[in-house]
């Protein structure tokens, strides 16, 4: 195995600038002996690289130096850009040659610049290396996974209990959110023990709304409150912070959350976090708050009630978790010299997991006797800045990278932490930055780019996550971004939060993000750095918000900063590229993704050097005139051909480089086929995704065929999509199968065309909708990888003939109306999902009764289809609706969610389901049952269902009794209504014994035995509510005596109930309405039992008298609520408002307008204000 060559930060630049000053047309140029004596210097220079790399860790000044040298290369390369460019725009070689060379006496000075340079090497001790500066060998890494996996966590089980185990646990404290913080040191494994917590599937479970939250340093109290409510998938907007904080109080009264604050340092959140508590405890007492940190002080003042402080690992699991990275799948037994040096490497990672893992990946690249003793022995152990041990482990890791990879991680630096990496983003990044050119020459920069993503991965320094739409990407951990920091500090700037300082000249990359005053900032600060390489401005990630970036700001950009590689505009509110971006003769990435703008300027195609354009989701409607000089283009992400500018296809016909996706669209505008056929598709051999848009349009011109058949691609395509076409075939290149490297084919809107392809021997999926004219999908078996097919839309289509599909593991047809038969699955027994939806003439469903990896089966609206469902042991969902003809032969033990909705004929093989039932299991844990009316039980039994915690019963007038067996054992919530027999055997039930029942509801006017209430409830209940109960008379005094916990008592139109128990009320909440016994003694004015319920914080009253007499007798609550937040005191008439239009409505619908008395909707405002004190209102 070849082993990895460290090299210095410069020397794989060096290399390249070697080539370029030797090259004949540089020579040309200049006079022989300036270009010896540059070239000289340059290679005096690159022998102390690595002497100065290994020493600035330790000397301050070698740092500096180093530093110094970054600035002059940076220098010498953009001269070195500009001499290209001008060569490139002469028509002659030696374009100087009559002329004084403008560019002669700068090199002149950036030569005195580097002899000067050259000159302190003694003065800092540093001496010259012979035997290779330049490390550009690699080893062959074996991947690793960067998700957070549990089988890979070492030493940290009895933690994560301990965590699960306190957020499952009931709340002591019944006003406050309950908070518990993980403290240890920065690579200590606190994030990975988070993850592991909030993905646990107990948790999932427990919190059905749940949010993470990274808390960058830089964050303030409006950013974090607005990062907060994005997080529960909530709207953020404005900056108001009093403003914001009410939306979050909003977004979770009354309900359970989880709460992940990642990252949380003292100073980002202290001033904010009373603020924050006011809305957070706002939720059900329930929730729980999950705090990481370094700082013990920052749990004090969150208020933590329980502290989880990480230690090292012990030496076992450290060798444990060492053993699975460093000998990845050796028997270290087998090694025994590596694993006596591998516990000396140990025990310098102090026991720190993240350190352990990244030595761990870095030895398994070198695995050999001699690296190992070199690692040990280095002096750079020694480095104890800030987290010591963790950063001299990273310094090793970094330092043992080839130098062409250590300038791709130090660019990394330009991005916040916790910023969301995608890989073909930041891969084209480091192509327009020049980081891919200078070694692996056998292959495209592109591929070189994935070889040095994975690479960085392998090692731990990118690990994947997921972005807010659950699309891959890669974040780096807090002291890795620190790492990057440190290696290019004065190269590399992210502007946050507002905050300006004095940019330092030698800055070449900046990240920020633009706000609503961001303009005259840019234009002050930025544009004064004229070397910029990079400016990657992105809009924050706001709700509903975009900012703009005015024209005269681009203005400045496009004049002073000529420099520019690198420029984005991602997601900001511009309708107007200024023509200035023409000036930019040096820019080789332009993102445009998501901006506003309609058409581009001319200009661009002035921009020879361009690599990559995306218009991603932009509003463009024509190509820029000649773009078809851009050569070098390798991205682009659309192309558009516009209504008068047919012909502009053709600028397609040199940009032979493009490779990934392209999206060419504006087809119904090409009149002259011939001009599609000189766009040259079939020799863009590089290009792998292809989709090609005709518009919508209502004429044939009869010219559509032609041009797609112009348009024949590469054979090397792997993806296709044909969108609005309306020829009446397809081309001859994609009927005869000339492309056999094809996996995915997608045709939408092709109206007339009857036939499809049928043959590709590659294809994985195939997705077909809105085809009018196919009545009949022929040659499926021509695809024997097929893995996905999806029909959807196909008004004519009415079969779907039986054919053998071994690889098919996915099968969706949604609005086939005519489909009468349709293929039989007999032969695919990898199948996992069917979706079958709104075919209302089919009658037989291709199931057969055995498919041993069948997990998800829906199928809706299929009136006329008589189904078997079939048997096996893997499926997890089955969801069956408005389906007449359905037989269940037995429900999978595996099965976790089951729906049955608007089935009249539905049947269990060992019970006749002859009536509509509606049997809602959602996910394994909440179930609802709705319209039984055929017998006096249930065909199943409810006990099975171990880990139901949600049960519902609605409108089932026959049913007198649960099954045998019971109500499951970990049920929290019970909903009956409309079953008055089943609310007669009541003491049948064993509730008492639900030792986790908290909720309880029962609504019915027409109980059977119900005078006195309640009798047999458990000790953990907390909410009770009583509705339409008219024959209850008596609230049982000794049925409360046990309810310690009962927080909330609603009792809503019980006319009969004469008394409350006094003794034993809710501790929270009390809600009357409509009970006129109840309301006479317990009222606010002149009720002689009001001393008895004033002492609940929150007590809520409204009386309606008959129709024809209408009257809104009064609102009274306790005036503890009036001691509350303003946010709390707005939350409170907002839900009296509520509560008020309800039951307003409610008397509508009871009354009949001749009984109607007149309502001046003025005194609404009247009534509802006078239930307040005089001092509020």
């Amino acid at each position: 195995m070849a082993e990895l060559i460290a090299g210095a930060f410069l020397s794989s630049f060096f290399r390249f600038v070697f080539e370029r000053l030797a090259s004949k047309d540089f020579k040309d140029l200049f006079h022989k002996r300036l270009v010896k004596e540059l070239t000289m210097t340059l290679n005096c220079i690159n022998q102390l690289l690595e002497d100065a790399e290994t020493k600035q860790y330790k000397k301050p000044l070698v740092k500096n130096w180093l530093d110094d040298l970054k600035h002059e290369i940076y220098e010498v390369d953009q001269l070195l850009d500009e001499i290209a460019l001008e060569q490139r725009k002469s028509k002659a070689k030696r374009f100087f040659s009559t002329l004084t060379n403008p560019f002669e006496s700068r090199i002149k000075g950036l030569l005195v610049k580097l002899n000067n340079l050259a000159e302190k090497k003694d003065w800092l001790g540093l001496t010259e290396s012979y035997d290779g500066a330049v490390g550009l060998q690699f080893s062959k890494i074996i991947p690793t996974a960067s998700l957070v996996d549990e089988s890979s966590i070492c030493g940290r089980k009895g933690e994560k209990e301990e965590i699960i185990n306190y957020l499952l646990s009931t709340n002591d404290n019944d006003k406050q959110v309950s908070v518990i913080s993980i403290v240890g040191l920065g690579g200590m494994g606190k994030t990975t023990l988070a993850q592991l917590v909030y993905n646990d599937q107990r948790i999932e479970k427990r919190f059905k709304l749940k949010a993470w939250v990274h808390v960058p340093k830089s964050l303030d109290v409006v950013g974090l409150t607005k990062t907060i409510l994005r997080s529960f998938e909530s709207s953020a907007y404005g900056e108001d912070l009093n403003t914001l904080i009410c939306q979050l109080q909003k977004t979770l009264t009354d309900k359970k959350f989880l709460l992940v604050l990642d990252d949380v340092w003292k100073g980002n959140i202290e001033e904010c976090w009373e603020q924050l508590l006011l809305a957070l405890n706002r939720g059900s007492s329930e929730s729980k708050i999950v705090v990481t940190t370094r700082e013990t002080q920052v749990a004090s003042f969150m208020k933590s009630n329980h502290q989880v402080p990480l230690q090292q690992l012990e030496e076992k699991y450290c060798w444990e978790l060492f053993v699975k990275h460093a000998f990845q799948g050796k028997n270290e037994v087998e090694y025994l010299e590596l694993e006596s040096i591998g516990k000396k490497i140990l025990d310098k990672c102090g026991g720190l997991p993240l350190a352990v893992k990244i030595m761990g990946n870095l030895l398994q690249r070198k695995f050999s006797r001699d690296e190992w003793c070199k690692i040990l022995e280095t002096g750079m152990w020694h480095v104890s800045e800030g987290d010591g041990k963790i950063n001299s482990v990273l310094s090793l890791s970094y330092h043992n990278l080839p130098s062409n990879l250590k300038r791709c991680f130090a660019f990394c630096s330009i991005f916040p932490k916790g910023y969301k990496l995608y890989k073909d983003q930041l891969i084209k990044l480091w192509m327009a930055e020049g980081l891919l050119q200078c070694s692996g020459r056998d292959k495209r920069e592109e591929e070189l780019g994935n070889k040095f993503f994975d690479d960085l991965e392998s090692i731990s320094f990118f690990h994947q996550s997921q972005d807010f739409e659950g699309n891959k990407c890669f974040v780096m951990h807090d002291l890795v971004n620190d790492l990057a920091k440190s290696e290019s500090l004065k190269f590399c700037l992210q502007i946050e939060c507002g905050t300006v300082q004095d940019i330092c000249e030698k800055t070449r990359h900046i990240w920020c993000p633009l706000d609503l005053n961001n303009d005259a900032r840019i234009s002050k600060q930025i544009c004064k750095i004229k070397g910029l390489r990079s400016l990657l401005v992105e809009r924050q990630v706001y709700v509903g918000k975009h900012f703009m970036i005015s024209t005269n700001l681009q203005r400045d950009i496009f004049s002073k900063l000529k420099y520019l590689r690198m420029l984005s505009f991602h997601g900001l509110e511009l309708t107007e590229l200024a023509d200035g971006i023409g000036n930019l003769k040096l820019l080789r990435y332009l993102d445009l993704t998501r901006t506003w703008i309609h058409s581009l300027p001319d200009s661009i195609s002035e921009l020879y050097n361009l690599e990559t354009l995306i218009l991603e989701g932009t509003y463009i409607k024509k190509m820029p005139k000649k773009i078809g000089r851009l050569n070098h283009l390798q991205t682009l992400s659309h192309f558009v051909v516009g209504e008068d500018s047919g012909s502009d296809i053709k600028e397609l016909n040199n940009l032979n480089d493009l490779q990934g996706k392209l999206c060419i669209s504006g087809l119904e505008h090409v009149i002259d086929p011939a001009d599609a056929a000189k766009a040259n598709m079939k020799y863009k051999k590089h290009l792998e995704e292809l989709n090609v848009d005709f518009g919508f349009h209502l004429n044939n011109n009869g010219r559509e065929l032609d041009v797609l058949e112009g348009l024949e691609p590469n054979s090397n395509l792997k993806k296709l999509t044909i969108e609005n076409y309306i020829g009446n075939r397809f081309p001859n290149w994609l009927m005869d199968c000339y492309l056999p490297n094809l996996v995915s084919l997608k045709l939408k809107n092709c109206g007339l065309c009857s036939q499809l392809p049928q043959h590709f021997p590659s294809l994985q999926k195939l997705e077909i909708s809105e085809c009018n004219k196919l009545e009949e999908c022929l040659c499926l078996e021509g695809f024997p990888l097929l893995k996905h097919l999806c029909i959807r839309e196909c008004p004519e289509l009415k079969r779907v003939p039986s054919q053998h599909l071994p690889s098919l593991q996915k099968l969706e047809i949604y609005k086939c109306n005519k489909l009468e038969e349709c293929l039989c699955l007999e032969g695919s027994p990898f199948l996992k999902e069917v979706s079958i939806e709104d075919c209302s003439k089919l009658k037989r469903a291709p199931l057969p009764q055995h498919l041993p990896s069948l997990q998800k089966l829906k199928i809706y609206d299929c009136e006329m289809l008589e189904i078997s469902i079939p048997k096996g042991g893997s499926m997890i969902e089955l969801h069956l609706e408005n389906c007449d003809r359905i037989l269940v032969n037995e429900l999978p033990i595996s099965l976790k969610r089951f729906v049955l909705f608007k089935n009249r004929y539905a049947e269990f093989s060992a019970e006749d389901f002859s009536t509509s039932l509606e049997f809602d299991l959602h996910g394994d844990d909440s179930l609802s049952i709705k319209g039984w009316h055929s017998s006096s039980s249930l065909p199943f039994s409810l006990h099975l269902f171990t880990n139901l915690q949600d049960l519902s019963l609605y409108d089932c007038p026959q049913l007198e009794s649960f099954p045998r067996g019971g109500l499951p054992s970990n049920l929290s919530w019970l909903a009956i209504s409309k079953c008055p027999k089943l609310i007669g055997s009541r003491e049948e039930w064993g509730l008492f014994q639900l030792n986790s029942l908290k909720t309880f509801i029962i609504r019915d006017h027409e109980f059977e035995n119900v005078e006195s209430f309640p009798e047999v409830l458990p000790p953990t209940l907390q909410w009770l509510e009583l509705d339409n109960c008219s024959k209850l008379r008596i609230m049982n005094y000794e049925g409360f005596l046990h309810l310690n916990s009962i927080r909330n008592l609603r009792i809503i139109n019980c006319h009969s109930l004469e008394s409350l128990p006094e003794e034993a009320l809710p501790s929270t909440q009390l809600f009357i309405n409509e009970c006129p016994l109840i309301w006479e003694k317990y009222k606010k004015e002149g009720g002689e039992l009001w001393h008895t319920i004033r002492h609940i914080p929150k007590v809520y009253g409204l009386r309606l008298r008959a129709p024809g007499n209408f009257e809104v007798v009064a609102f009274f609550a306790s005036s503890s609520i009036f001691q509350c937040s303003p946010c709390t005191i707005l939350e409170e008439l907002r839900m009296s408002l509520h509560l008020f239009l309800a039951f307003f409505t409610t008397y509508l619908h009871q009354s009949s307008i001749s009984q109607l008395v007149p309502f001046p909707t003025a005194g609404i405002v009247t009534w509802w204000m006078s239930a307040f004190p005089p001092e509020f209102t």
